[in-house]
């Protein structure tokens, strides 16, 4: 459409001046220069083609830079949420470390605890097996101490066996959601990752194919001003052909004239002969005859 427009736009007044041009001369001097018209015609098809070109060139190069920057700020979106999951991690990381720091301790704690229940109780039999006596005198008839101490003992190791199980169960929890969160993390910054190459790639792809077009743009206005240099070239020639042609117009009709001029000249140099022989040969026949009559007479 462009290109339509643009021929037609120049068209009738490309017609109107090749009228006129042709109009100053004759059908003979038109044999000269007839491919004129046509490689004007030509050079300005050639000049709209290579404009729309460089638009389109230009427009694709537009389009790949607004592509670009989109994938470019997408890329450093993705690096933004890939660092603050780098942080999570790192975060996440270092909570596990303080729950298996605290596990450790509780153990520990567990450990040192049994270890102090079992001092305590061998302290007690001790305790019990020195003051044996007194307790048999003062204790009730069927009530039996070794077998009281069992009972607490057994209910200590009970509630610290339940305890321990209850550590190992939220340690085992705290566990699992930890190498959950991490998990879940990992997948996430791997696909973070794989979303980026694919970004970079299709960054490295649009950055190949604006430079293809800004290369073409170039060599498409390199070919635009060596034609529109050809054309102006060519346009001076036939200037200087159309000068020298009128030039040689003038020439001939100055020729023309001065060849009517003669023509006239000699007609009437002819015409004085005729008369002066008229009027002699009248004379010889001995006839009236007067120079003007003879005169008037060879006039139409």
């Amino acid at each position: 459409d462009f290109l339509y427009g643009f021929v037609g736009d120049r068209m009738p007044r490309l017609c109107l001046l090749t009228m006129k041009i042709e109009n100053r001369f004759s059908p003979r001097e038109r044999t000269h220069f007839p491919v004129l018209p046509f490689v004007v015609f030509d050079a300005t098809a050639d000049n709209a083609s290579l404009v729309l070109q460089i638009d389109n060139a230009r427009l694709a190069a537009d389009d790949f830079k607004v592509k670009f920057e989109s994938e470019n700020g997408i890329r450093q979106s993705v690096e933004a949420d890939i660092a603050g999951l780098k942080k999570v991690i790192d975060d996440t990381n270092m909570g596990r470390m303080n729950a298996e720091s605290e596990i450790e301790a509780v153990k520990e704690e567990l450990i040192f605890l049994r270890k102090n229940h079992d001092n305590e109780v061998t302290e007690m039999r001790n305790q019990i097996t020195q003051s044996g006596v007194q307790v048999d005198v003062d204790a009730p008839k069927g009530q039996d101490m070794s077998l009281v101490m069992e009972e607490m003992r057994a209910k200590y190791e009970k509630m610290a066996l339940k305890n321990a199980e209850d550590l190992k169960v939220w340690h085992e929890n705290q566990i699992s959601d930890v190498q959950v969160q991490v998990s879940q993390n990992t997948e996430a910054l791997q696909g973070a990752q794989v979303e980026m190459s694919d970004l970079h790639r299709q960054l490295q792809t649009l950055e190949i194919e604006l430079a293809s077009q800004q290369s073409l743009k170039s060599s498409l206005e390199d070919t635009l001003h060596n034609v529109e240099m050809r054309s102006n070239m060519e346009v001076e020639k036939y200037n200087a052909i159309l000068i020298r042609l009128e030039g040689e117009l003038t020439n001939l009709r100055g020729n023309i004239q001065h060849q009517g001029q003669e023509y006239e000249a000699l007609l009437n140099m002819k015409m004085k002969l005729e008369a002066e022989i008229a009027t002699y040969r009248s004379l010889l026949d001995g006839g009236d005859f007067k120079l003007q009559d003879a005169m008037d007479d060879l006039k139409p």
